[in-house]
């Protein structure tokens, strides 16, 4: 169940830390307007990168594989896909321990379409609470900061082939993955580990990349801003990670996940 709330209480009572990251976001954005796409090119060609199709970029085996999605990146998958919002995304919580899977576990759980069984979907445990207690407010809700692609309970992602590892979203696939294995961080340019990298890499496909990346950052660095101005802190205690222990113990929880749009309520429902 998804509620959303914006309301007019949520203008005042910043903290001066959220002013600080606000005026931050404002800076880098007006810094980062101002990167030389020929020159970011030039530095994607001197560090070469061809793709393998390996696809272990989208599994959890090889790596951190979340992919952030900003709210206008879930509405164009959405709209290819025919899925509702949820079942595209999911809060973007701190990394908890992903447990071991048996791979047969997977063969065992054909993927015919898009639409995933929920008992192949990553899930929260009381236990996994006690490293998310500064998420969790009063009331024993947590509280995410922005979306990720949803993935399945072994961490793949859940548009990744099984057989192919090809993307099925390839033409509405993130900023994310679209400039893989480069970011830009600071307003300067790093890569992730990938075996794509050190291969040569054409001209126009560097600025292309180099076009992409910058347009990425940007639009990161906007939504963040825009999410942080409105953001109303919440108070924490451990009453609260006591309460959010027992609903998930009752197979529910409440997730509060806040982005540019607003914040939105999301009752979870816990699978054994």
């Amino acid at each position: 169940m998804e509620a959303s709330s914006t309301g007019s209480k949520q203008e005042s009572r910043k903290t001066d830390y959220q002013l600080l990251l606000i005026a931050g976001l404002k800076k880098e954005i007006e810094m980062a307007h101002k990167l030389d796409p020929e020159q970011l090119a030039a530095e994607i060609r001197r560090i070469g990168f061809y793709c393998q199709r390996c696809g272990k970029c989208c599994r959890r085996a090889f790596g951190d594989n979340r992919v952030a999605v900003i709210p206008s990146e879930i509405e164009r998958i959405r709209e290819h896909t025919g899925l509702s919002k949820l079942e595209v995304a999911e809060p973007f919580i701190p990394e908890i321990p992903i447990p071991n899977e048996n791979q047969e576990d997977e063969e065992n759980h054909p993927e015919p379409s898009f639409r995933q069984s929920e008992e192949n979907e990553e899930q929260l445990s009381p236990e996994s609470l006690e490293s998310l207690q500064e998420c969790i407010d009063l009331e024993g809700k947590i509280h995410a900061f922005g979306w990720i692609l949803r993935r399945k309970k072994n961490g793949d992602c859940i548009f990744i082939e099984k057989d192919t590892h090809r993307c099925q979203i390839y033409p509405v696939r993130p900023m994310l993955c679209s400039t893989y294995p480069f970011y830009i961080e600071g307003l300067r340019l790093h890569t992730c580990e990938c075996e794509g990298l050190g291969y040569p890499i054409s001209i126009e496909d560097s600025r292309k990349l180099a076009e992409d990346l910058l347009m990425r950052y940007i639009s990161e660095l906007e939504d963040t801003l825009v999410m942080y101005e409105k953001f109303v802190d919440f108070r924490r205690d451990k009453k609260g990670l006591e309460i959010a222990k027992m609903s998930l113990m009752s197979r529910t929880c409440t997730c509060i996940v806040h982005d540019s749009l607003g914040s939105t309520e999301l009752l979870v429902n816990s699978q054994d």
